[in-house]
This record gives structure tokens, C-alpha cells and sequence, in this order.
């Protein structure tokens, strides 16, 4: 009997134990409900303070995007102003040294052709005296094939060449009016000297000899 009374006691304090268990575990969750509904609250608070730190965030990164784009467009802005500028520069430098080798070639052309154009005068001027010097009548040779007959020893009144004394009257006539005497005759000088084979030119290159020795 006392065994049977010990078990239904222990049977009943092990029913009473999980009983007990039983009300502690159906509490459980009205303990951790009311912290639940404690915390909403603070969640509910806490929402609209990120829904702005969020917005801010973007933003942020936008505003900080947005430099370094502004900052390269006036970089690439900066350059292409200075590339302008240079080829500018460039290119007036090189108008300018194009029309200063266009100006010194001019003046080298102009400086060749005057002297170009000199020396062809002075040439032409040569060749001209060369050739006259070489066509040009013999005034000594001619008087001394026919004028010297009357003039060495002034033979009727000729003068005597080199008396400048007889000379200077006939010289201040001027040359025009000797070389007609000669040509047409004077006095008791015949026409010509006497030779009419002779030409205009051998006259008067005669005439000029002998008044060049008589000065």
C-alpha cells in the first residue's frame, strides 16, 4: 500500500510539473509579444529617419558624380580653348613667314632683273661702241691719204694742223658748220678734199681728227 500511495503521489507531482510547464510555455509569448509591440513603435520612428538618410544618400553620390564630370568638361573645354588658341598662333606665324618669303623673293627677283637689265645696257652699250669703233671711218688714216697735202704746210690758205692760233675762229663755227665746209667745199678747198669717193662719214672723221689735234 505505502508503495502504491508513494507512486500515485509521484504521478500526480510529475502531472502537476508539466502543468506547470505547460502554463510557462502558453506565457512565453505574451512576454516576448509585449517587447514586439514595444519595438514597433521605435521601428515605425526609425523608418522615416532612413527614408531621408536614403534620399540623402543618393543624392550624394550624384552631387559627388556630378564634379568630376563638370570638372572634365572644363578641363576638355580648357584644352580645346588652348588648342584653338595655338593653332591660331600657328597659322598667323606661318601667313606671316609666307609673306615675308613672298616679299623676299620679290626683292630678290626686282634685284635681279635690275641688275640683269644693267648689264644687258651696259653690254648693248659696249657691243654698240665696239662696233662703231670698228665701222667708224679712220679720221688719221684718211688725212694722211689725202688732207695732209694742204694742211701740213697750209697750202692756200689751209690751216696747219695743230695751229691752234688759225683754228680756234673755225672751231667756235662749231663741228655742223665744218663738216659742211669740208663736204661741200671752201675757198680754194675743193669738195670733199678733192677725193668724191669719199664718204659723208670719212669727211667728217677727218675734219674731227684734225680739230682734236689743233685744240
Amino acid at each position: 500500500m505505502n508503495k502504491i500511495t508513494i507512486s500515485i503521489s509521484a504521478l500526480f507531482l510529475a502531472l502537476g510539473v508539466l502543468s506547470g510547464c505547460g502554463e510557462k510555455k502558453e506565457e512565453a509569448p505574451k512576454a516576448d509579444a509585449a517587447p514586439a509591440a514595444e519595438q514597433k513603435p521605435m521601428e515605425q520612428a526609425a523608418a522615416p529617419a532612413a527614408e531621408q538618410a536614403a534620399p540623402a544618400e543618393q543624392a550624394a553620390p550624384e552631387a559627388t558624380s556630378s564634379n568630376p564630370m563638370t570638372a572634365m568638361t572644363d578641363a576638355a573645354n580648357n584644352a580645346a580653348t588652348a588648342m584653338g588658341d595655338a593653332a591660331k598662333a600657328a597659322g598667323d606665324a606661318a601667313t606671316q613667314a609666307a609673306d615675308s618669303a613672298t616679299q623676299a623673293v620679290d626683292d630678290a627677283a626686282k634685284a635681279t632683273t635690275e641688275a640683269v637689265s644693267d648689264t644687258a645696257a651696259k653690254a648693248a652699250d659696249a657691243t654698240t661702241q665696239a662696233v662703231a669703233d670698228v665701222t667708224a671711218p679712220d679720221g688719221e688714216k684718211i688725212y694722211k691719204g689725202l688732207c695732209f697735202s694742204c694742211h701740213d704746210m697750209g697750202v692756200a690758205g689751209a690751216p696747219k694742223l695743230g695751229d691752234k692760233a688759225a683754228w680756234a675762229p673755225r672751231i667756235a663755227t662749231g663741228m655742223d658748220a665744218l663738216h659742211a665746209a669740208s663736204l661741200n667745199g671752201k675757198n680754194a678747198m675743193p669738195a670733199k678734199g678733192g677725193n668724191p669717193a669719199l664718204s659723208d662719214a670719212e669727211v667728217a672723221a677727218a675734219v674731227d681728227w684734225m680739230v682734236a689735234q689743233s685744240k
